[in-house]
């Protein structure tokens, strides 16, 4: 097939969720002997040569626009009393609209695949067929956040944006043949606003360390990870609570215990958490899996997100026995107590971290068990195999929205 791929952030470097999931979906359908052209943003001119050597290679053809930072800030600022989501607006641009319109209207394209609602005022009037990775329910992460956050003012966009999303993702969804969800209760969250019967599950998924390579790690004792991007208030928020609530109720029933929080941009909220010896905040690492790998348990206290979360996909794949919220386990849907243990509120994350801690036998048992769910669950052409069917699908279907 010929398949348009459009993205708003470039998928080189793959940095963030985001891009990464579109890099990974470029390079697989380039393997399966598709022809993919993508269009995205950049900021500037390094950004695209940097795009061009680093994924040029999978692509047909690449199609940028630059759109300064400041630029979207502007535009979005301008456009705050419309009823756009200000991350719509952030990205709007008639350059990128009228682009992709162009080559539409030429018949380049089998199929035309949207990354996120972000983008999806550039292709949802489009007369060809068409799908888009919604990803998560960006109104219910919205709401998560509003109810967590104690800054007025982060509470006020929240609230903003939250107002605006949730009748427009449910809105666009319908204008696409089919839309891709990490999980149902993604699913299940916009069709409180709306029906989106063209909606299936199929979220993205991560790259897995070679089982050898996890099992030669030499494990340090007391060792708790955590990984991800530390600017966002998603991740700001979890590792602040494990730092001050949790971990200080596990330290009193292992001493040896330490936190190391690994990930690049950590906000200075994150930054203040360190402790030596006992917190650890690494910023940017070359390998995570470096981290994951010696650690011997990892968490993911997420009381704010959506979806599939990356930190915890990694951990597991590592043989590391997780302690999740359910907040953090919905888009993976492995089975607590067999695959991961499950707790949602401080008392109960410490026990179970202290269990596992003391308990040798019990992190084998359960870290083995999440890496063979990982492999059964989680690796980039298990779920790109489904995405593949279904862009064949749309294809096939009489009419397009």
């Amino acid at each position: 097939m010929k398949i348009l791929v459009v993205s708003a952030r470039p998928p080189w470097p793959p940095s963030m969720a985001d891009a990464m999931t579109v890099d990974r979906l470029v390079r697989f359908l380039d393997s399966r002997g598709h022809e993919v052209e993508l269009a995205c943003f950049v900021e500037n001119g390094a950004a695209e040569r940097a795009l061009r050597e680093g994924i040029g290679g999978a692509c047909r053809e690449i199609l940028t626009i630059t759109l300064p930072r400041w630029r979207s800030y502007l535009q979005t600022a301008l456009t705050l009393p419309a009823r756009l989501p200000m991350q719509v607006q952030y990205y709007a641009s008639n350059a990128m609209s009228e682009s992709i319109r162009t080559r539409v209207s030429e018949g380049r394209y089998d199929v035309v695949y949207t990354h996120l609602i972000r983008m999806a005022e550039h292709t949802r009037l489009l007369d060809v067929p068409k799908v888009m990775g919604v990803q998560i329910s960006q109104a219910l992460n919205l709401r998560r956040m509003f109810d967590h956050s104690r800054d007025p003012f982060r509470r006020l966009f929240y609230w903003i944006e939250s107002s605006k999303v949730e009748p427009y993702e449910a809105r666009v969804c319908g204008d696409f043949d089919r839309v891709f969800l990490c999980g149902p209760s993604d699913i299940e969250a916009i069709e409180k606003t709306a029906p989106i019967p063209n909606a299936r599950v199929c979220p993205h998924g991560q790259d897995i360390p070679p089982l050898a390579r996890v099992r030669e790690a030499q494990r340090e004792p007391g060792a708790i990870a955590i990984s991800g991007v530390m600017s966002t208030y998603t991740n700001v928020d979890a590792v602040s609570w494990f730092a001050e609530e949790i971990l200080p109720r596990v330290e009193r029933e292992v001493p040896e215990a330490q936190f190391w929080i690994v990930g690049r941009n950590p906000q200075r909220q994150v930054r203040a958490l360190a402790r030596p010896g006992r917190v650890v905040v690494t910023g940017e690492v070359p390998d995570v899996y470096d981290w994951l790998c010696r650690a011997q348990l990892s968490v993911a206290p997420l009381r704010i997100g959506a979806g599939m979360q990356n930190k915890v996909v990694q951990a597991m794949a590592c043989e590391l026995p997780v302690v999740a919220t359910s907040v953090a386990n919905e888009g993976i849907g492995a089975a607590p107590g067999t695959d991961i243990l499950v707790a949602d509120d401080a008392t109960s994350m410490a026990d179970q971290v202290v269990r596992l801690l003391r308990d040798a036998a019990e992190r084998e048992r359960i870290g083995r068990a999440a890496r063979a769910f990982v492999e059964a669950n989680w690796t980039w052409d298990a779920n790109f195999e489904r995405l593949e069917r279904w862009l064949v699908e749309a294809t096939e279907l009489d009419g397009h929205p």
